[in-house]
């Protein structure tokens, strides 16, 4: 599972999560996009007690706990009236594999059209490799190093920053 930090929203129009619930977007093989929901805690508690995930993911601890679970979801429950911004990757199941990062291009696209949002960032640790290759697969580009960007549990650790900037120049 992983997840990309994105810059800040500027302006948006996207349906608020109460209008939402139904929202699925196809992103290739049968996979989707759609809202995080309580029945999902399983499936986070599965994928975050492996330990590579969390110490790839800034804001993973590890252990991870039911507490952090509901924590997360409490989070997105109340999200309820805003727009969109976090997502579920699903198998044609509808079980949970992962998060926006996982399928960076959908979200992208998502941001740029219904957000419209006119830059995004991310900001993987500098070792986290496989993040680097999905967001440059994404269109994002390398733009720099921030050194001791991310306090992760008492290590300062470096970032790459990538940006990608939307095609429309209506997104102002």
């Amino acid at each position: 599972m992983a997840v990309a930090h994105l810059g800040p929203v500027r302006r948006f129009r996207a349906l608020p999560v109460s209008e939402s619930k139904d929202i699925r977007l196809e992103v290739a093989d049968g996979l989707y996009l759609s809202p995080i929901v309580r029945a999902d805690k399983a499936a986070y508690l599965e994928h975050f007690a492996d330990p590579e995930i969390a110490h790839n993911l800034l804001a993973i601890p590890f252990p991870y706990t039911e507490a952090d679970a509901d924590w997360w979801l409490d989070r997105c429950e109340q999200s309820i009236g805003s727009p969109m911004t976090n997502f579920a990757l699903r198998t044609p199941s509808g079980h949970l594999i992962g998060a926006i990062g996982v399928v960076i291009r959908t979200f992208s696209d998502y941001a740029f059209q219904e957000l419209r949002i006119h830059r995004l960032f991310a900001t993987p640790f500098s070792s986290n490799l496989a993040s680097h290759r999905a967001l440059e697969k994404a269109g994002f580009q390398r733009e720099g190093l921030l050194r001791h960007h991310h306090l992760k549990q008492g290590i300062y650790l470096d970032a790459i920053i990538y940006g990608r900037i939307s095609d429309s120049n209506e997104n102002a």
